[in-house]
């Protein structure tokens, strides 16, 4: 749609809103931050509608890019007068994903669902917000689609109930947005964000093949965006039985999760738990 900035402003303002007035507390909001324009404007949007926002961020070690990602966000943060969390994986824990050459994005993943959870629940958070977009959730569906892994599905929804004592909710409030419109939104609220992409991210283009699908059949995305959510539940469930790892304590189908297993494998004899 051809649409001026008070126009743009305001239907993107709608759908956000569906999302964070159905699901959103006031108060205990935890957001993550990358430093990519998802996540920083999703703290501009909630700080600027006066939400309670705590914004917590991992370097995760990925040489001289994480710790370009980590002023750029002290700094916003900063500006805004925003608190601030960050947790240094190699300080902390003794690696980073920068040591790992085998499958980093699958470490990578495991290592900020772990702490994501782990760290905004120990400081009092009540809810984790994070800026995965319509795209990701498009690109996810169909991935798991042609994967069979069907069950994987029902998850793919912009709110997750805690499914343990030790788990938080999780909202994505840019479910029925996506990467342009945020791109747009970032834009005219002269939101700062790095459009430097992670050295170690491989490229999908399933997000490019959606636009050029939207050149053909307007209103694709949003179109199926909302069929993903009407199908989630239609989706077989996973049915996974949580304990806690005998390590660290935290929610795992395991005996050791997947996280204390990977400090274990890449944490230096001197640093080990």
């Amino acid at each position: 749609m051809n649409l001026c900035n008070d126009c743009f402003l305001r239907l993107f303002s709608r759908r956000v809103d569906k999302i964070v007035k159905r699901y959103m507390p006031k108060q205990g909001i935890w957001v993550a931050l990358s430093g990519g324009k998802d996540s920083m404007a999703l703290l501009h949007y909630l700080w600027e509608r006066e939400y309670e926002v705590t914004a917590y961020h991992i370097n995760l070690g990925i040489g001289d890019y994480s710790n370009r990602m980590e002023k750029m966000i002290r700094d916003y943060t900063t500006n805004l007068g925003i608190e601030l969390v960050i947790t240094n994986l190699r300080k902390e824990y003794g690696f980073s994903i920068g040591d790992i050459r085998k499958k980093p994005c699958s470490a990578c993943g495991t290592v900020k669902r772990y702490l994501m959870n782990k760290v905004p629940r120990e400081n009092g958070a009540q809810i984790l917000a994070t800026g995965h977009n319509m795209d990701d959730f498009l690109e996810f569906f169909t991935k798991n689609m042609l994967g069979k892994n069907y069950s994987w599905n029902r998850k793919l929804v912009p709110y997750l109930p805690a499914e343990h004592p030790k788990l938080l909710p999780k909202i994505r409030p840019f479910y029925l947005v996506g990467d342009r419109e945020i791109e747009i939104y970032a834009r005219i609220k002269n939101i700062v964000y790095s459009e430097e992409k992670c050295p170690l991210a491989k490229f999908s283009g399933w997000k490019e093949i959606f636009y050029e699908i939207e050149k053909k059949k307007k209103d694709f995305r949003y179109q199926m965006i909302r069929s993903v959510w009407d199908m989630s539940s239609f989706f077989p469930e996973e049915r996974v039985k949580l304990r806690e790892c005998k390590i660290c304590g935290e929610p795992t189908s395991r005996d050791i999760c997947a996280f204390c297993t990977l400090r274990e494998k890449y944490t230096k004899d001197d640093q080990k738990f």
